[in-house]
């Protein structure tokens, strides 16, 4: 597709193909197929429609008939049945002989379910068996997280054991026994290595990682199993088990959504909510995928039986297609390149949307509201636990000279302190308001941002000011000392650094940061110096490396670090001048451009050395696992997406040669 840019110079729109577009094409592709039937002349169509037969609306006038095409080939005779004697349901009042050709195709075409009749007792188990399976769908979380607690418990066992065996050895043991015994634990520690950094690796730019897409396949098949068993030949079971399953899945769905410190899966996988998040987005996409069935599967038997008017017109109907509609408009604007253009827009719409669906529900059929007032509880609860946590205080805000940043200073109050000082690299949820507090619309908008630093009584965020309405209100009051913005603050949040942890376990630790990603990175790096301090040599563990647009911006480093830099030569910046960051590591990434010569001069933080130009990321990653052969090395990144992918393609190299590596990314605009 072409067209005109600002010049008059004519030049392509480039598509970037990420698993969000494809998941909305696919299914929007699928649902037309199922629910449309525009005649589609090759096998493939037959996957994915109901193959019953094809359906053309003749209307030579309004309120035309439903008619009825067959294939051209002739149906064998032997294969037609009579309805009275299948009790199967009327598929056309027009004919009896048309209906008996459509049974007959359907036979053909290997398809299992057909409109049946059933007695009151057959209904009766009907139900039983759609309730049974949607609990068993809600029960099967427990197997993750057993499955995730047994990980952990064989783990603390190996790692036992290994400790153990290094003191037994000790004692003495046959050279040759122990070095083959030696051998095969690392060849299966490398291989197990090798492939967990596989499975956190990306399937291809924007498409999400591998580990993802295989879990979310492995329990959308599960969940397709549980809609499919045990439903015979009868069509309206399955197309009821879709939708009992998709509303069973509401709660683990809201639940993955939960951001307050108490949320039952962050404390069981000891993790934060910006982890759980995408699992949240992965069981979206398959709760969509089984809402559009349920649809799809009813309003083609409307179609079939020409009543689609007449249904179209019941609370069942009408509930159902307003779900239908109001979560495609929500899968729509959830994608990554809508949340990009306007997070705030896209916020407004998940959390209304998600809130409109649940009384809908509720009235849609009275077998799905025990799942909807669980779904309603646990997001109440949320919202409740979360406002506990909530402090309004004013701040203070200062424009660094030079600079698109914003430094806000917020005062805290002493019994919430120790949160922000007990683990660095935590975040932070701010809305912002000009009255005495936020109102409620505001607060549900708010926008998260990395503590920067933490002293006495106060915390500082460091933001770039893009075109949002928090940052451009925090803007109009920057370097003014009244009418002082009042703004809430929700948290501490996020995984955020076990220091003890870290310096305990591996041999050496490499930061790395891009751009404003520092907000991240300089914290650890703080906490991981000082804990240094009282370690002979402890200095020379520690890399860091820190890529930024110009010098003006490290003047914000340089008050808060207070000359932690100073006089360490493991501290590297790098001035990529003018232009994005992102711009920058995207085109050297792709183009597979050279680094040249760079100059360098001291004296930029503390006596640090700046150099002028792109890091060369290989370099310095090669320099860090090249110390000892059998170092365990820690990474720690914050910056564009391109120059992370560039940091651990060239940290995977060193992965597949066995060594051992702990890899922790945020991913931060530049």
């Amino acid at each position: 597709m072409r067209r005109r840019n600002q010049r008059g110079e004519s030049g392509y729109v480039k598509f970037i193909w990420d698993g969000d577009t494809a998941f909305c094409f696919c299914f929007c592709f699928c649902f037309w197929l199922t629910v449309i039937r525009i005649p589609i002349h090759f096998p493939v169509s037959y996957v994915f429609i109901v193959p019953i037969i094809e359906v053309q609306i003749r209307t030579p006038r309004i309120g035309g008939e439903l008619g009825f095409r067959f294939p051209a080939s002739p149906v064998p005779r032997g294969l037609l049945n009579s309805a009275e004697d299948k009790g199967y349901a009327f598929a056309s009042s027009s004919s009896a002989e048309e209906y008996n050709v459509w049974i007959a195709y359907t036979r053909i075409m290997f398809w299992p379910w057909h409109f049946v009749r059933l007695g009151s007792d057959e209904k009766d188990h009907r139900r039983r068996l759609l309730d049974q399976y949607a609990v068993y769908s809600q029960l099967s979380i427990l197997v993750p997280i057993l499955s995730y607690q047994v990980y952990r418990l064989v783990i603390w066992l190996l790692s036992k054991k290994g400790r153990a065996h290094v003191a037994y050895t000790a004692l003495g043991q046959s050279p040759v026994g122990l070095e083959s015994a030696r051998g095969w634990s690392r060849t299966a520690a490398r291989r197990w290595r090798s492939t967990i950094w596989w499975l956190n690796g990306e399937i291809s730019p924007n498409l999400g990682l591998r580990g993802r897409w295989i879990a979310a396949v492995a329990w959308a098949c599960w969940l397709l199993f549980l809609c499919v068993n045990r439903t015979g030949d009868d069509y309206f079971h399955v197309t009821k088990r879709f939708g009992s399953i998709a509303a069973a899945q509401l709660p683990i769905h809201y639940m993955l959504s939960m951001r307050n410190r108490y949320s039952p899966l962050a404390v069981i996988f000891g993790t934060s909510h910006e982890q759980l998040i995408h699992w949240h987005q992965i069981c979206g996409r398959i709760i969509m995928i089984l809402i559009g069935l349920h649809g799809a599967f009813y309003i083609n038997y409307f179609v079939q039986t020409g009543i689609l008017v007449e249904r179209l017109q019941t609370r069942p109907s009408m509930t159902g297609l307003l779900c239908l509609a109001l979560m495609s408009v929500l899968t729509i604007t959830s994608i990554e390149k809508c949340r990009q253009w306007s997070f705030r827009a896209f916020y407004f719409c998940h959390l209304a949307i998600g809130l409109v669906v649940l009384p809908i529900l509720f009235f849609h059929t009275s077998h799905l509201r025990l799942y909807v007032i669980e779904t309603l509880a646990l997001f109440v609860g949320d919202r409740i636990l979360r406002r506990v946590d909530t402090i309004t205080e004013s701040v203070t805000v200062t424009q660094i000279p030079a600079t698109d940043l914003l430094k806000v200073q917020i005062h805290i109050p002493a019994s919430k302190v120790s949160r922000f000082q007990a683990k660095p690299g935590q975040h932070v949820y701010m809305c912002v308001s000009t009255g005495s507090g936020c109102s409620g619309a505001n607060r549900l908008l708010s926008n998260p941002f990395t503590v920067a630093n933490v002293s006495v009584g106060e915390v500082t965020l460091l933001l770039r000011t893009r075109r949002g309405p928090t940052t451009q209100m925090l803007l109009t009051h920057a370097d003014r000392f009244n009418a002082l913005p009042v703004i809430d603050i929700e948290g501490p949040y996020g995984t955020s650094v076990d220091i003890a942890d870290v310096t305990g376990k591996f041999d050496r630790i490499l930061l790395v940061a891009g751009g404003i990603g520092a907000t991240f990175v300089l914290p650890v790096y703080r906490a991981l110096r000082e804990h240094f301090d009282g370690e002979v040599g402890g200095h020379k563990r520690l890399n860091f490396t820190w890529a930024l647009r110009s010098a003006a911006e490290v003047a914000w480093a340089a008050e808060l670090e207070d000359q932690v830099f100073a006089d360490n030569p493991n501290v590297q910046i790098y001035l990529t001048g003018h232009g994005s960051l992102e711009h920058s590591f995207r085109n050297s990434f792709f183009d597979g451009m050279e680094m040249g010569e760079l100059q360098t001069s001291d004296g930029l933080v503390g006596g640090s050395k700046a150099h002028m130009g792109r890091p060369n990321l290989r370099e310095i990653v090669d320099q860090t696992f090249s110390y000892h052969g059998e170092e365990s090395v820690a990474v720690f990144f914050c910056g564009p997406h391109d120059m992370g992918r560039e940091l651990r393609a060239h940290v995977g190299r060193w992965v597949a040669k066995g060594r051992s590596v702990f890899w922790r990314q945020e991913i931060f605009g530049s």
